[in-house]
């Protein structure tokens, strides 16, 4: 339970990047913003830019603002449709316990509700897992899913704690600090059910203590494309994220050097462009010994 309350801590980190540094407030713009009956909540959604859908979905107790590095560029690509997942961000909260499963069944509901058809799907940490339960759930509504610093199994998923030392002027360092000072009012700011801070953190937690359980033969069944990204220096254990890629039988790999869990922040240009060439070029399927093959 304490290295999982970590983890929720440090992901959230994420969700407090500087919205002042854009001139629009992802996550609270008025313009794009709207709320959808989803089931037995309130979904929060934005939509930005026009084209193939992209629905984005972010990290535990993350929101929308954790892809304020994303938007922008995908926006000009793809029509984005960016979601604060149940119980986050400004989607309100059930009686129900919250899983990767439910969350998928949420968003399989909300595609058909805005008559999406099918759509890519970028998720970043619990993004990531809820992107692996659609595809395979609802693989009729995906076309391609990119999963960034996800686990398909709650078991051993974290990496083990090391003892590198970081001095207080280094830039990550710079960085986290002004990500947690936004951090103490983000559930007030945004959250629809701020008297249900304590039960909403406690399920959150628990969310991440029992699932997700997929198991290797789960994920041979899963035919829907995948792109697996996480840092090299990862929260998630890399041998996890090998594994996820391994056993998908469409899959491709890429470890980002000199990356965290929150690679997406730390490195946005080049995760962009990773994931808009994924998604832009038809998936194919590679011989390891293809170039034995040509002709002499």
């Amino acid at each position: 339970m304490k290295k999982n309350a970590v983890v929720l801590i440090f992901f959230a980190f994420v969700t407090c990047n500087l919205v002042a540094q854009n001139s629009i407030e992802y996550g609270s713009n008025p313009n794009a913003g709207k709320c959808i009956n989803i089931s037995d909540i309130k979904v929060y959604y934005e939509i930005y830019g026009e084209g193939e859908p992209l629905l984005l979905l972010h990290g535990n107790s993350g929101s929308i603002e954790s892809f304020i590095y994303q938007i922008p560029e995908l926006s000009k690509h793809f029509r984005v449709i960016a979601v604060d997942s149940r119980a986050q961000g400004r989607t309100t909260d059930s009686e129900k316990e919250i899983t990767y499963a439910l969350m998928a069944s949420d968003m399989a509901e909300l595609i058909d509700r805005l008559n999406l058809g099918k759509v890519n799907v970028v998720g970043w940490s619990d993004g990531g897992n809820i992107g692996l339960e659609l595809a395979f759930s609802h693989p009729e509504k995906v076309i391609k899913v990119v999963a960034i610093g996800a686990n398909y199994t709650h078991e051993n998923y974290l990496a083990p704690p090391d003892s590198v030392m970081m001095m207080p002027d280094d830039p990550l360092i710079i960085r986290a600090s002004a990500m947690i000072k936004r951090f103490g009012s983000a559930f007030e700011r945004l959250s629809p059910d701020t008297a249900r801070k304590a039960i909403i953190q406690k399920k959150l937690a628990e969310l991440m203590e029992k699932y997700p359980n997929f198991t290797p033969d789960q994920l041979h069944t899963i035919n829907v494309p995948f792109l697996v990204v996480a840092g090299d220096h990862d929260l998630i254990n890399i041998n996890q994220t090998i594994e996820l890629f391994a056993n998908l039988p469409k899959a491709q790999l890429f470890v980002v050097p000199g990356a965290s869990h929150i690679v997406p922040a730390e490195n946005p240009e080049l995760i962009n462009s990773e994931v808009i060439k994924f998604l832009k070029t038809p998936y194919r399927d590679i011989d390891p010994y293809y170039f034995f093959k040509i002709p002499k």
